[in-house]
């Protein structure tokens, strides 16, 4: 029994920091991809779920920053620095992998948006604009869900070049 709470545990921890990526390339995108759809869902969807989320994101982005910080580094290390006793408790290669993993998804997501509002306005807002900004939003969060997936059946995403990077951080300590 526990053990499959430990599994349960792990797998919890590392899709939940997900949010991370998730919540930085909405922020940039979510408002013209979802707002230019002609669907009645996807207005609701919107502005009920993913618009509380961008808000608390704006509000308050350095303190967003500082605890992915946080966590990136603890993971790096691989041991909680609070604990109770005098030892520090480690945390399992499968949290640590899939959290540096998710972190990186989203420093990578803070590229694209930043290179993204480069772009002259009226590229933007046209519909070249339109289809670039969907195209992008679609492409992380397919990344964020397939990896989402395979980590609720055990696994490790195994994503090009953000795998190598993920296990090159885990290395150094």
């Amino acid at each position: 029994m526990k053990d499959i709470i430990l599994k349960i545990c792990e797998r919890s921890l590392s899709i939940l920091a997900y949010i991370f990526p998730l919540v930085e390339i909405s922020s940039t995108f979510a408002l013209k991809v979802f707002l230019s759809a002609d669907s009645q869902f996807l207005r609701f969807f919107y502005s009920t779920y993913i618009t509380p989320a961008t808000d608390f994101y704006r509000a308050n982005t350095y303190l967003c920053f500082a605890l992915m910080l946080g966590i990136f580094i603890t993971c790096a290390k691989g041991k909680v620095p609070f604990t109770n006793g005098k030892q520090k408790m480690p945390l399992t290669k499968y949290i640590r992998f899939n959290v540096i993993q998710a972190i990186l998804i989203n420093v990578i997501s803070s590229c694209i948006s930043v290179v993204y509002s480069e772009i002259p306005l009226v590229i933007q807002e046209s519909s070249v604009g339109l289809i670039i900004a969907t195209g992008l939003y679609l492409w992380v969060l397919m990344l964020i869900v397939s990896s989402i997936i395979v980590i609720i059946f055990g696994r490790v995403p195994k994503i090009p070049i953000i795998s190598q990077a993920a296990r090159l951080q885990m290395q150094r300590y």
